[in-house]
């Protein structure tokens, strides 16, 4: 397998540039036709608009003589009666090595890489060990007892053995080697990259050492506090099936590296930005001197806003005192933030959230409501797109030809 040039993806950088996300390999030859070029893609970030004067796309596949991935398609109405041709994925094999991984976060990654491709159209074959499925029993639980987390990540796939020809397979260095070995196109996840140790870890693991966590939380000496979820291991996943889209586009043999400390460090990218671009980083907490929640009648807001909103943000509360110095400028609001607070409080208490929010987007402030989940089975804007099932269950944010595609799709 000849290495090709490759271009990371996901880097520690605004730019892209690190050891996130690579592909490496080159196209198999075939007997009277030509070799296959050596190429790269770019999957994020990019080095300026083309010749065009257009900006390069994520997808774009830039290859000696051009070319263009299918994927990168101009905005067009639905077509009627939805997807009227193969999806992008359709006919292809997809082995997923998600439950043989040994660290959750490679795991719930490879899942989640797979999940996609299979909604995609692709046939996706998930061996379990010998125990069975590992997210059979992870929480959260639904009231059959079964795992709401195994039933997103792995609805529609099949599990089964490893027969038969693959196209692609997704999963850990160790488990690649074991089960892949003759797979062409290779996903490897790992904590450092290729070439490097994958010691023990976890995602609270990865936002620490990625100098994610140090943001997140109440202004020290408050601790820093916890993302919810699995925001990690899924944005890997989607790193990873990027990736992969761009291989089997190309064809032949790849092997696609991802690192997740990487892409944690992508996701913060912004503090990296700060330090080289304004001398230095956000501090945890400081925009919660302004940006905060306040109580409603009926729950919770989100007031943020910026110093052009602050007039007509005060005029619609109508108290006097907020005319006062200590509300000036936003430096000053957050300087004195329990006395503005002591103001404004009573206001935003007596009324419910649609009450608040309607009359600050009338003026154009951006005042939001703070939801709980389960309002969203009945949020206008949710049920609108098709988001969310009847059970709860969201869609996946990805479609094709105007129709959202789900790995029910794929199974049947």
């Amino acid at each position: 397998m000849r290495r090709a040039g490759g271009a990371a993806a996901h880097g520690a950088g605004p730019g892209g540039e690190g050891r996130g996300l690579r592909c490496r390999g080159a196209g198999r030859e075939q007997e009277g036709a030509r070799p296959h070029p050596r190429h790269h893609h770019r999957l994020a970030g990019g080095d300026g608009p083309r010749p065009d004067g257009e900006p390069h796309h994520p997808l774009e596949d830039h290859r000696p003589g051009g070319g263009q991935c299918p994927l990168r398609r101009r905005h067009q109405e639905p077509r009627a009666g939805g997807v009227s041709g193969p999806a992008p994925l359709a006919g292809r094999r997809v082995l997923d090595l998600g439950a043989l991984c040994q660290q959750r976060p490679h795991a719930l990654a490879a899942s989640m890489a797979a999940k996609l491709c299979g909604a995609y159209g692709a046939e996706v074959v998930r061996p379990r060990p010998v125990g069975g499925e590992p997210f059979a029993s992870l929480p959260p639980l639904l009231p059959d007892g079964t795992s709401a987390l195994d039933r997103f990540l792995n609805l529609g796939k099949h599990p089964g053995q490893m027969s038969g020809r693959f196209d692609a397979a997704i999963g850990d260095g160790a488990t690649l080697a074991a089960h892949a070995a003759g797979v062409p196109v290779k996903a490897r996840l790992s904590v450092f990259g290729p070439d490097q140790p994958d010691p023990p870890m976890t995602e609270f693991g990865l936002a620490a050492l990625s100098g994610l966590l140090g943001i997140v939380g109440e202004a020290p000496p408050a601790p820093p506090s916890r993302l919810a979820g699995h925001q990690i291991a899924y944005s890997a996943g989607l790193a990873t099936w990027t990736a992969l889209l761009a291989a089997l586009r190309a064809g032949g043999e790849e092997m696609v590296d991802v690192s997740l400390l990487d892409v944690t460090a992508w996701l913060n990218w912004k503090v990296a930005a700060g330090v080289m671009v304004m001398g230095s980083a956000p501090v945890r907490g400081s925009a919660k001197l302004t940006w905060f929640t306040v109580p409603a009648r009926d729950g919770h807001v989100a007031l943020v806003y910026q110093d052009k909103d602050w007039p007509p943000l005060r005029d619609l509360i109508g108290d006097p005192r907020l005319l006062d110095e200590r509300f000036a400028t936003g430096t000053a609001r957050g300087a004195n933030r329990l006395a503005l607070l002591e103001v404004i409080g009573p206001w935003f208490a007596a009324r419910s959230r649609a009450e608040i929010t309607a009359a600050a987007q009338a003026r154009r402030v951006p005042i939001g409501p703070v939801k709980f989940p389960a309002e969203l089975l009945e949020d206008a804007q949710y049920r609108a797109r098709g988001f969310l099932a009847p059970d709860g269950t969201p869609s996946l944010p990805v479609g094709w030809d105007g129709r959202r595609l789900e790995m029910a799709d794929a199974a049947t």
